[in-house]
């Protein structure tokens, strides 16, 4: 037996950089981004159209949501069960997806199948059935979801927190629209909105996987070249920006008997094509962005008020957050809360390069195994496309946040946060926690009967 006692060499890392891509345009205006991706045999795809949620009408809002729902239950003559069925062959998963920004239709397939795959994704696309029965169904469905998350306290929350913070804008109410206006689509609203709106001059097709044996450029062709317009204006869709609350509030919403308190807190952020973006991301890395941040750290491992507790940086095309979300016991929530806002305060200028230098590592070191599948990479595309944002932004961000330093960290932060001016929805027993969170004094209270 041989004892082996001299370590072997480690080569040094070589750079990651993101995925190249080709791009072509069909004759019909179709944008098509192609990312070759060795060794990917499953691959994915999005159709992504420059559709923000402003497009549905007030009286009609969820109808972006209902045409979601519709558009895989049966296309080009076939029913639901068969156009199942003929994507059970392919291997396939299609769905599709409605938010702020956009809409997509999103597809997995094996390479082996990706011709057939993309036949039916261009089939519930161009020519969708919409079958009567299929639109009350899904109508149904999306009713009684809607019923069932008033059960769920972090629902109810994240729903009163938007209200508080975007006013009268769109983004104040539920992706998915609210009860009555689900309610007041017929199957025809759902019909015109996808003959408008579906159109390839606001398309981007993104697909990425293993193309040996494939030419990506020409299956787009087989598949979407016969794809017309609406033949109304497709110019680019300008959604009017939200203006966010930039003042303190505190929203008490009454769960009776609830033995936990579900808080969420938001206050105004940036975008991430801000300058700043780097830096308030290693800020928001310390203070709340992962296990070892400070929220948790108080919060869980000092005093055991929570399972976790963490902050993120929420960001859509023209709006970001800066978000803070807990749950903890009922007893502990006033004093909770004003860990959360003090820790908040106290961050101001105290971010230290040892916190900036774990946070640039987890990002840049990370990279590549965050972006080693194929859906991964079409997601992170689908957001660069629909927050406005360059193809080559993953690269020179993280470029970006290799280089950032305490001082822009304390810089964005300082320029960025406003812990006095911070929106809090608790959801939670009013009877005992109304007296608590009034001697607190951070804002006046504000009760709500869910």
């Amino acid at each position: 037996m041989t004892t082996i006692t001299t370590p072997p060499e480690v080569p040094p890392a070589q750079g990651w950089s993101f995925p190249t891509y080709a791009e072509s345009r069909l004759s019909n205006g179709l944008r098509v981004l192609r990312y070759d991706c060795p060794g990917q045999y499953v691959v994915s795809a999005t159709l992504l159209f420059d559709l923000p949620l402003t497009t549905e009408p007030r009286e009609l809002e969820g109808v972006a949501g209902l045409v979601v729902r519709c558009l895989t239950k049966g296309a080009a003559g076939r029913g639901a069960e068969e156009f199942a069925d003929a994507l059970a062959l392919c291997g396939a998963d299609l769905d599709a997806a409605a938010f702020p920004d956009g809409f997509a239709v999103r597809l997995s397939a094996p390479t082996i199948h990706l011709a057939d795959a993309l036949a039916l994704m261009a089939d519930s696309v161009l020519s969708p059935e919409f079958a009567d029965d299929e639109f009350e169904h899904e109508q149904q469905l999306r009713l009684e979801e809607i019923d069932q998350a008033s059960a769920y306290p972090q629902h109810v929350a994240v729903e009163r927190l938007n209200a508080a913070l975007f006013g009268d804008h769109r983004a104040s109410r539920p992706v998915g629209g609210f009860a009555d206006t689900v309610r007041a689509v017929a199957r025809d609203d759902v019909v015109a909105f996808a003959r408008r709106h579906l159109d390839p001059r606001r398309a981007s097709l993104i697909i990425a996987g293993d193309f040996a044996d494939l030419d990506p450029a020409a299956l787009a062709v087989d598949a979407f070249a016969s794809w017309e317009g609406s033949g109304d204006d497709a110019d680019d869709v300008v959604a009017p920006a939200p203006v966010t609350a930039d003042r303190a509030q505190l929203l008490l919403v009454d769960w009776p008997d609830a033995p936990q308190s579900t808080l969420r807190l938001a206050a105004p952020g940036i975008t991430r094509a801000d300058e700043r973006w780097p830096g308030m991301f290693a800020a928001n890395f310390a203070i709340g962005g992962n296990f070892s941040s400070r929220i948790n750290t108080v919060l869980r491992e000092q005093k055991g008020f929570t399972y976790g507790a963490g902050s993120s940086l929420d960001t859509g095309r023209s709006t970001g957050l800066v978000a803070v979300s807990t749950a903890v016991r009922a007893d502990a929530t006033a004093e909770a809360l004003e860990d959360i806002v003090t820790i908040l305060r106290d961050a101001t200028g105290s971010i230290t390069a040892d916190e900036v230098s774990t946070a640039s590592r987890a990002a840049t070191e990370s990279a590549a195994l965050g972006f080693e599948r194929s859906d991964s990479v079409v997601g992170r595309v689908e957001l660069l496309l629909s927050q406005g944002l360059p193809l080559d932004h993953v690269d020179a961000n993280l470029e970006r946040i290799r280089t950032v330093t305490a001082e822009d960290a304390n810089a964005a932060l300082t320029t960025v946060l406003r812990p006095e001016a911070v929106t809090i929805v608790v959801v939670g027993d009013a009877t005992t926690l109304r007296d608590s969170l009034r001697a607190w004094g951070y804002a006046e209270l504000d009760e709500i009967t869910p």
